[in-house]
Formats: structure tokens, C-alpha cells, sequence
């Protein structure tokens, strides 16, 4: 702690350990379970409380709020839960973090994620790496989000869906559904309506295989099959291909259902 800026004002618990080089400034408050780890930047009057343990090098902008108690009325207080949180994040104004409701559970951020003001994110959810939420976006308890994927503002996302990496999900929008990796949704409900070719140009997909993850999503969800054949066909005409299996996997996993274009979208190109 004595190699770290900690600011007159600032409370740190007893207990709490802070990492070299963090600058924790005024008013903050860090609770006496909390891990810090090295460099990380701690602007005005935040909040980190419970069991969170924060990796090296995030930045976080005043007033967000990290580890409290989970908004669930099954949520026991003896039980010990925690916000888990990777490297090279930033966290803009507002930004807050429930922990876990289970006993022993984790809420888990992963690193290099961009969440902007306003946006918070629930007990027991999973964020990937470089992912970001953009102004006000709510994710629900139980939700998991792959890396790369994009959440775009005032979006809420209900309880145990999944968003795919590097999918991107439009503003002001209600995902009720999952959405498969690599895929564009927008809509209220959120629909996919193709494929994030932007997205996966800008990480280096090649042309080839942006349209294989084409042919799978046409395959999967604008012919009409069945998902079982559906993923029979594909699985056949792209034994090799690392997407495809992606897709596959998510799929056939999913518990609440694909958030499928509806019977006027059925008929477009994705």
C-alpha cells in the first residue's frame, strides 16, 4: 500500500490489499475484502466492497460501484460470494457490478472490456475478453457474453441468455433469446438479422470464411429447418471449419431458445 497514490479522503478498510502503483483518489471507499491488484486507477468517490478481487491496469471513472450484495431475494448475507475482474478494463461513470447469489459463485469480467456510463451488469454473469457495453446497458443476472461481443445502449439483456462472441447487438433494445456468435441482432424483441461481417473484417477474418459464418447462419435460421438438420448439414459441408463448430456448439447448448428473425425476416439475405 505505501507504494501506492491513495488520496487524504479516501477510506481503505483494514485488510484490504492494494496492489503497487494504484491511485485510488478522493473519496473512495475500498472495503476491507478487497483485492487490488497493480496499477490500477481508481478516480472520485468509487465504490469497490465485498469480495472483489481486481486485476492490474483498469481504469475506473467516479461513482461506479463494484461488489455489492446481489439484487436477489434468494441472496442469503452470511453467504460469501465475489466480483471477479481481469486486466486492462475500463469502466466509465456509473459503471456497476453486482457479486454473485450463490455461495461461493462469482460475477466475472474478463479483460480489455470498454463498459461505458450507466451500464451494469448483474450477479453472476460472465463477460468475456474486449468486450463492451455501451451508455446504459443492463444486463440481467446469469448472463454470458463471448469475447468481442458488442452491447449497444439503453439494450437490456433478461436473465441466463447468451450473446455470442463477437456478436453485436443493437441500441435500445430486449434480448430475450441468445444470439448466436458472430451475428448482428437488433429489434424489440432483439432478432438476428445476419451476420457482424464489419466486426469480423476488423478482426481479421478473411473473405472465405465471413462467408462460411454466412452459410451458417442462412442454414441455421433462414431456410426453415429443423436445428437438428440444420446442424447435420453444416457438420457435413464444414467439417474443419472453427466458426461453424462455434455456432454449432452455442446452438445446440442453448437453453432459452435462438433468438430467430421473425416470419417477414425469414425470406432476406443475411
Amino acid at each position: 500500500m505505501a507504494s501506492s497514490d491513495i488520496h487524504p479522503t479516501a477510506i481503505v478498510e483494514p485488510g484490504a490489499e492494494i496492489g503497487a502503483g494504484c491511485q485510488i483518489g478522493p473519496y473512495c471507499h475500498i472495503g476491507e475484502t478487497v483485492r487490488l491488484g497493480r496499477n490500477n486507477v481508481l478516480h472520485a468517490h468509487v465504490v469497490v466492497a465485498g469480495n472483489t478481487i481486481v486485476g492490474e491496469g483498469n481504469e475506473i471513472y467516479p461513482f461506479c460501484c463494484f461488489g455489492t450484495l446481489a439484487e436477489d431475494f434468494r441472496f442469503r448475507r452470511e453467504w460469501a460470494s465475489y466480483v471477479r475482474i481481469g486486466d486492462g478494463n475500463i469502466f466509465r461513470e456509473y459503471t456497476t457490478v453486482n457479486a454473485s447469489a450463490s455461495d461461493g459463485g462469482s460475477t466475472v469480467i474478463g479483460s480489455n472490456c470498454f463498459l461505458l456510463s450507466y451500464s451494469h451488469v448483474a450477479h453472476d454473469c460472465v463477460l468475456g475478453e474486449k468486450v463492451t457495453l455501451s451508455c446504459d446497458a443492463k444486463i440481467s443476472g446469469h448472463v454470458h457474453i463471448g469475447d468481442h461481443a458488442i452491447v449497444s445502449a439503453k439494450t437490456g439483456v433478461v436473465q441466463f441468455v447468451r450473446i455470442g462472441a463477437f456478436a453485436f447487438v443493437g441500441g435500445f433494445n430486449k434480448v430475450t433469446k441468445d444470439i448466436l456468435p458472430y451475428c448482428i441482432a437488433d429489434g424489440y424483441p432483439s432478432v438476428m438479422r445476419g451476420v457482424n461481417k464489419v466486426g469480423l473484417e476488423r478482426n481479421g477474418l478473411s473473405a472465405e470464411r465471413i462467408r462460411i459464418v454466412r452459410d451458417a447462419f442462412r442454414t441455421m435460421l433462414k431456410l426453415g429447418l429443423p436445428l437438428t438438420e440444420a446442424v447435420a448439414r453444416l457438420s457435413e459441408r464444414y467439417p474443419d471449419n472453427n466458426e461453424v463448430r462455434e455456432m454449432i456448439a452455442f446452438a445446440t447448448a442453448s437453453k432459452t431458445g435462438l433468438a430467430r428473425p421473425r416470419n417477414r425476416d425469414s425470406a432476406q439475405a443475411p
